[in-house]
């Protein structure tokens, strides 16, 4: 008689622990955990400025429109109304922003210490004499209320020398005091926020309140788009595409394996066992990983889903070889040792994954062994009951002639030897190219990165491919070294640093130093403006000035706090686990040879490529991680030799994984010429997959029911396996993408392989018994 009380209660449970630990356990969905650990000082300022460095806080907004009237418009409403979110402290948006003159008093008091020229700092007669002709010359001109205002005070021109040095690059063209781009169809606005690194709730509020204030402010009926760019855009983007995928991955996962299940089983009732060992795997995975890390990553969890084809291979074989009405105890005296074989060795070849050493992989690793794990016990020590008082089994049941037919083609299993040539001959040729620029962990598609980096040029704030570090234990120290390896160089490099925006202490004091006393200045004054267009008296008040500044202290970074030059000084020069950084950012190509032809001198200048950074330090975890693939692989076939005391089974089985690996490799190169470190401990998971395959199809079997059921049960999860990851290859995000796309081929070429060398072949009798 059929009991199926047990088994509703035992999925009632499942479904109240899956809900409860989903309830509890929040995601996060930003890729910092797939970066490297820093292994050093300088990697660890690389990844503390990839993480929390001041250009995570940066953002662009550009507002297009065809109509320049509409347009204008909208960007200063808009303008207005960012400043009303109060989340952002800078907001560059034309040329009255990057006006100097709420800071004009504190830089013109200290012009003397901060113009980098000397000729400013010279009262000699013939020098002023020179500087007061420029000065009568200036004020014939355009420039003569200018000029007037500031040129009176400050004969020699030291303060506009110093904003001159202040200006690293052409700005934008203005209509209207806005920004506009070369074509005149969008506006260009920096924005800094308050308080970077928010968390994806506070980037959820941000976006938010811009899209509000950017609705507020268009005009009805016009047609005006904006547009987001930068880290914490980017960190929003990638959260929402991260989301979308798992919502994707979630439905279309459990589609498709519900559908070849019903259509395998022909029963919700088989489908309600086979949900216990999913939810309560899924479910243990997740406090395993909580346990462990502290965090659980929504790429484990939509990783995790997609396992749903794997987790339930060992429940859909315990059903498959089952016929109506036979004792469990019976199916697991057939099967057992090979599920429990095939469990041992999965988790075995997840080695790779949970000892590579990046955190985001070694929980999807955890995450996978935990789910196999827990799946295969429930379906040894729980299953057996619910399955054994329900009576559940396959729907298709006997012997299936035409399925055995296909056992022939195991007499031409030589010819698999053949794939091992091309695939050999194209990998040696075209070898991989390791990623060296770490884009498969960037969820970004490259069209927006693109559309940023022409915004930054157009802003005139260029993306640098190189930059220098510099690090000392102090701000003061940083600034003096900058000034010594920078002072080697002609004038006219194109370099960005903080030492030009402020210079150190010392170097201010020893300018300070070189001024006169204000009676030598005095007299200079008398001798140069004789026969002179200006009045004896119409410089009174210069030597006084310089009298005054020549004991003003040297202005500090705590002296310029709140004002523009202390936000383009954040990005320069920051205080980092009790060290001081200065980055020096090359602005030309003959800037980047110098600084790399500074580094061949200097060894211990930090140079770092934007571009390979971040694949210069996963290099050493791509070792790391083939090194434990081999090691797992020979653990696994040692694991097997010694369980099966057959060594030529053994044999057939490491033949089978070695064709599965080449053939997977081979298409994978086909694909791109990229190799990752994800393709890596995908290709780990696709030999334990292997070995599942491979173990089951070499097991005794001793009729043609047996052999009809292994063939039955096998292709289903294959078939689950395949779709679950081609949706995974789907993905929007690369590093799920390429998952996706590496394990899906190669469940494919571990059942063709597995199938076809171990297997038994059929005998002549057989072969007519079939037909």
């Amino acid at each position: 008689m059929k009991c199926r009380l047990p088994l509703l209660l035992a999925l009632l449970c499942a479904i109240i622990v899956a809900a409860a630990t989903f309830s509890i356990i929040p995601l996060r969905m930003g890729m910092q955990a797939f970066l490297p650990r820093p292994h050093d000082e300088n990697s660890q300022f690389l990844l503390d400025e990839l993480n929390h460095g001041p250009t995570q806080s940066i953002m662009i907004a550009s507002i297009r429109g065809n109509d320049t009237e509409s347009l204008l418009q909208t960007g200063h409403r808009f303008h207005h109304a960012l400043e009303a979110t109060g989340q952002f402290s800078l907001i560059l948006d034309g040329p009255a922003s990057l006006s100097w003159q709420k800071d004009q008093p504190l830089f013109f008091d200290h012009r003397y210490g901060l113009a980098p020229h000397d000729r400013t700092r010279l009262f000699s007669p013939d020098a002023l004499k020179a500087d007061t002709t420029r000065l009568y010359d200036l004020l014939q001109s355009m420039a003569a209320p200018l000029v007037e205002e500031i040129g009176l005070k400050d004969p020699t021109g030291a303060y506009t020398d110093y904003l001159a040095s202040l200006e690293s690059s052409t700005p934008p063209a203005s209509i209207d005091g806005l920004w506009l781009t070369t074509d005149h169809h969008a506006t260009l606005m920096l924005l800094q926020l308050h308080q970077p690194n928010l968390d994806p709730a506070q980037l959820g509020r941000l976006h938010h309140a811009i899209q509000k204030a950017f609705e507020n402010s268009r005009p009805p009926n016009a047609d005006c788009q904006l547009l987001l760019t930068g880290s914490p855009a980017f960190s929003f983007f990638a959260a929402q595409s991260l989301r979308h995928d798992m919502d994707r991955l979630a439905l279309l996962s459990l589609l498709v394996v519900v559908g070849i299940l019903y259509w395998r089983f022909r029963s919700l009732w088989v489908l309600a066992t086979l949900a216990i060992p999913f939810l309560l795997s899924l479910s243990v995975s997740m406090l395993v990983v909580k346990l462990c890390f502290g965090w659980v990553h929504g790429i484990a969890v939509g990783f995790g889903m997609t396992m749903l084809g794997v987790s339930l291979d060992y429940p859909v074989l315990l059903l498959g070889h089952r016929d109506k009405g036979e004792g469990i105890p019976v199916v697991l005296g057939r099967i057992g040792t090979s599920l429990k074989l095939a469990t041992l060795t999965a988790i075995v070849g997840l080695l790779s994954m949970i000892f590579c050493g990046l955190p985001g992989l070694m929980e999807l690793g955890l995450f996978s062994a935990t789910g196999i794990l827990t799946a295969a016990c429930i379906t040894i020590w729980v299953l057996p009951h619910l399955v054994t008082q329900a009576d559940l089994a396959a729907h298709h049941q006997g012997v299936s002639p035409s399925l055995l037919r296909w056992e022939t083609l195991r007499r031409y299993r030589g010819l698999c030897l053949l794939v091992a040539p091309p695939a050999l001959v194209l990998l040696l040729l075209h070898p991989f190219h390791i990623e060296k620029q770490g884009e498969i962990l960037n969820p970004i598609p490259p069209a927006l990165l693109e559309t940023d980096r022409q915004l930054h040029q157009q802003l005139g704030s260029p993306q640098p491919s190189l930059m220098a570090v510099i690090h000392a234990p102090d701000s003061e120290h940083v600034l003096q070294q900058e000034e010594t390896l920078l002072g080697q160089l002609p004038s006219n490099q194109d370099m960005d640093h903080a030492a030009r925006l402020l210079p150190s202490k010392a170097l201010q004091q020893k300018r300070l130093a070189m001024l006169p006393t204000a009676d030598s200045i005095s007299a200079s004054l008398r001798m140069a403006l004789q026969a002179s267009p200006f009045q004896p008296d119409a410089f009174t008040s210069l030597p006084g000035d310089v009298e005054r500044a020549r004991h003003l202290p040297p202005l500090g970074l705590d002296d310029i706090a709140g004002t523009a030059l202390a936000h383009r000084m954040d990005l320069l020069l920051m205080a980092q686990h009790g060290l001081w950084y200065g980055l020096i950012l090359p602005r030309s190509p003959q800037a980047i040879a110098t600084l790399e032809h500074l580094h061949q001198q200097r060894p211990d200048l930090l140079l770092i490529n934007m571009k390979t950074a971040v694949g210069d330090l996963l290099h050493p975890y791509v070792q790391k991680a083939a090194v434990w693939l081999a090691a797992g692989i020979v653990l696994a076939l040692l694991t097997l030799l010694i369980c099966q005391k057959n060594p030529a089974r053994t044999g057939r089985l490491a033949l089978t994984l070695g064709l599965t690996g080449l053939s997977v490799l081979a298409f994978l190169r086909l694909h791109s010429p990229v190799f990752s470190i994800i393709h890596i401990v995908a290709l780990a998971f696709v030999l334990g997959v292997g070995i599942d395959y491979a173990l089951f199809f070499s097991r005794p079997q001793l009729d043609e029911a047996e052999r009809t059921r292994t063939l039955r049960t096998l292709l289903t999860c294959n078939l689950m396996t395949i779709l679950s990851f081609v949706i995974l290859a789907s993905c929007q995000t690369p590093l799920l993408r390429e998952l996706g796309l590496t394990i899906s081929s190669g469940a494919l070429f571990a059942m063709m392989f597995s199938f076809l060398l171990m297997g038994t072949i059929p005998t002549s009798s057989q072969q007519g018994d079939h037909s």
